[in-house]
């Protein structure tokens, strides 16, 4: 039997107004998603003025060549037909889907186009509603996980189901786990389920959340023109191999692979550097894990309002600051920091710390 109480529950935080108000104390530049926690490094306002500089013309033709490469995949997929070519593209396609929701993430936070309700479309039906999602949907939950940061409020505890009803860790989520643990963890989530979960999800929470009626309208719109398009020109069996089966495998694992790397088994001796993981990622990691600079995570938790574009520029700033630089856990590569995430690697680490301390 489902639980009742607990649907209404969600049902309820779902219709909640999203927050509005910076809530940050002695903010550099004003933003509804700075963190309450503290920020030990303060760069000059200046310094995060310019870096939170909007070029829409950067975020306009990162969203376009998502679009290009996808459809030049499935043009080859279709030309080149061949076992080994289409599941190169599965990956290829879900990575790029996987890159979408980044640039859709930073939408969330008001970073690609000058113009809120501008920005929310150009979100909406460019990156967002194609992965059957929102910008006000996954704002819902992410504003507040950049508030409360690993606190009872942060929202990735609602959306990523991180922590169970008394607050601790969920099973999936404890770390560091063995090599076998993570890799069940990885593949169990790829396998299908979990994506066709999130695909419901996003399609029905979207409408409980939020939004102006004039986007309800636009939102239902771009979901019947695409049935009716795919109807009319026989494109639901090309839907299910190049968008569907992307989305539920390789998509789903980069996003979790992603979340782990952000956020599981972090240790710094100062608090407020252990809150996130950056993960500066190989050529190959970045296309197919780490997209549009997503991985320098403890620097956009620290200052959202710079976009993805600039954030390598914000990292070496603060990497001039020998505080950030002693504590601050920044890795090379994806593949060092789930080792970090694994019980083996991660009680070498701290054995090597404790001995060079």
């Amino acid at each position: 039997m489902p639980d009742v109480a607990r649907i209404k529950r969600v049902i309820a935080y779902l219709r909640e107004e999203i927050p509005v108000d910076d809530i940050s104390i002695n903010p550099v530049v004003e933003h509804p998603h700075n963190t309450s926690r503290m920020v030990p490094e303060r760069l000059p306002a200046a310094t995060i003025k310019e870096l939170s500089r909007l070029e829409p013309a950067k975020a306009i033709a990162a969203t376009a060549a998502q679009w290009v490469v996808i459809a030049a995949a499935i043009a080859l997929c279709v030309y080149v037909w061949h076992p080994i070519v289409y599941v190169l593209a599965v990956i290829f396609i879900g990575s790029r889907q996987h890159a979408l929701l980044i640039l859709g993430h930073d939408a969330s936070h008001y970073r690609i186009l000058p113009t809120r309700w501008q920005n929310d479309l150009f979100a909406n039906v460019l990156m967002m509603w194609p992965t059957f999602a929102s910008v006000e949907g996954f704002r819902k939950f992410h504003g507040t996980h950049h508030q409360y940061t690993g606190l009872q409020n942060d929202g990735n505890r609602h959306i990523w189901y991180t922590h169970d009803a008394a607050g601790e860790l969920a099973p999936d989520w404890q770390f560091p786990k063995t090599r076998l643990g993570l890799a069940l963890v990885l593949l169990r989530r790829a396998a299908f389920v979990t994506g066709l979960f999130w695909i419901v999800r996003g399609l029905v929470g979207s409408t409980l959340i939020p939004s102006p009626a004039w986007m309800r309208a636009a939102r239902f719109t771009f979901y019947a023109c695409a049935a009716v398009a795919l109807t009319v020109f026989g494109g639901w069996y090309a839907f299910l191999l190049y968008w569907i089966v992307p989305f539920c495998t390789w998509h789903i694992a980069a996003q979790y692979i992603r979340l782990i790397c952000e956020h599981s088994a972090v240790e710094s001796e100062e608090e407020e550097y252990a809150i996130t993981r950056t993960t500066v990622p190989t050529w190959l990691e970045s296309i197919f894990i780490l997209p549009c600079n997503v991985g320098y995570h403890l620097e956009h938790h620290w200052y959202p309002s710079v976009p993805f574009y600039r954030l390598p520029e914000l990292h070496q700033a603060l990497m001039e600051r020998e505080g950030f630089r002693q504590h601050a856990v920044v890795r090379r590569s994806v593949l060092t920091s789930l080792g970090e995430c694994v019980r083996e690697a991660a009680a070498q680490s701290r054995a090597e710390s404790r001995a060079q301390a």
